[in-house]
C-alpha cells in the first residue's frame, strides 16, 4: 500500500466515524495516531485513553524508581513514609483516617506506617478532643528535619526527569490535569466498599458505559487483527 492510499484509507475510516469533521481535524488525529504508535518501544495500547494512562503511569513508575535511588542516602527509610510525612506537614494536625485516605492506602497499611513514624519520633499523636475515639497526628521537629532533607533528595529525580521541559509546558499540563486530580481525590476518599463499576456508573451513567465498552471491544478486535497481520 502506497503512502497516499494509506492516507486516503485512514481519512475514509475517520470520516465514517466522525461525520462533519474537517481536514484539519483529521490531520491532527492522524499525526497524533502515527506518532503515538511509536511510544513505549512499539508496545502501544489500542486506544488514546489507555495510551494517555500508560504514559502517566510509566512516568510515575520511573520517578518512583529514581526516588528510591535518591533514598540510598537515607538507608532504611521507606518511600511511603515520605508521602505520609509530607501530607501531615501540610495538613497540620490531622486525623489518622484522613491521612490514610489522602494517601490511598489500606487502613491496616496506613496505621502500620503511622505507628512506624511515631516510633521513630517523626510524628506525635493525641486523642481528638472532639471525638475521643479518633486520634490526631502532627509532625515533630525531628520529623520536619528529616522531611526537609527528603525535599533536597527528591529534587534530584524531579530535575532529572522534568528539568528539560519549559515552565510554560509544565503549566499547561498542570492546568489540564489539576481538576482530574481534585475530582478523584474526592471520589477515592468516599469509595470505601464500592466497586470500580459502581464508580463508573455514578460518573458516566449506564448507557454511556455500555456504549464505551462496545467501542473498546471493537478497538481491541481491530488492534488484535492488525497485530496478527504484522506477525504473518
Amino acid at each position: 500500500m502506497t503512502e497516499l492510499v494509506k492516507l486516503i484509507s485512514a481519512w475514509e475510516e475517520y470520516a465514517q466515524k466522525n461525520s462533519g469533521s474537517t481536514a484539519v481535524e483529521f490531520c491532527m488525529y492522524y499525526l497524533a495516531r502515527e506518532s503515538n504508535s511509536k511510544l513505549f518501544n512499539g508496545l502501544t495500547p489500542p486506544d488514546l485513553d489507555t495510551q494517555f494512562a500508560k504514559l502517566i503511569g510509566r512516568l510515575a513508575a520511573m520517578r518512583t524508581a529514581y526516588s528510591k535511588m535518591a533514598l540510598e542516602d537515607l538507608p532504611g527509610f521507606d518511600l511511603e513514609w515520605f508521602y505520609f510525612l509530607n501530607s501531615i506537614y501540610h495538613l497540620k494536625e490531622v486525623r489518622k483516617t484522613q491521612i490514610i485516605q489522602y494517601n490511598f492506602v489500606e487502613q491496616t497499611t496506613g496505621i502500620d506506617t503511622l505507628n512506624k513514624l511515631k516510633n521513630l519520633g517523626y510524628i506525635s499523636e493525641r486523642t481528638d478532643p472532639d471525638d475521643k475515639r479518633a486520634k490526631l497526628v502532627a509532625i515533630t521537629p525531628e520529623g520536619e528535619k528529616i522531611l526537609f532533607r527528603l525535599y533536597q533528595l527528591f529534587y534530584k529525580p524531579t530535575l532529572l526527569m522534568y528539568g528539560g521541559i519549559t515552565a510554560t509546558d509544565k503549566q499547561i499540563v498542570v492546568n489540564i490535569l489539576k481538576d482530574t486530580e481534585q475530582k478523584h481525590q474526592e471520589l477515592l476518599s468516599g469509595s470505601k466498599n464500592r466497586s470500580i463499576d459502581e464508580l463508573l456508573v455514578e460518573m458516566m451513567g449506564k448507557e454511556k458505559i455500555a456504549e464505551l465498552e462496545k467501542e473498546m471491544e471493537n478497538r481491541i478486535t481491530t488492534f488484535r487483527d492488525n497485530r496478527s497481520g504484522k506477525d504473518e
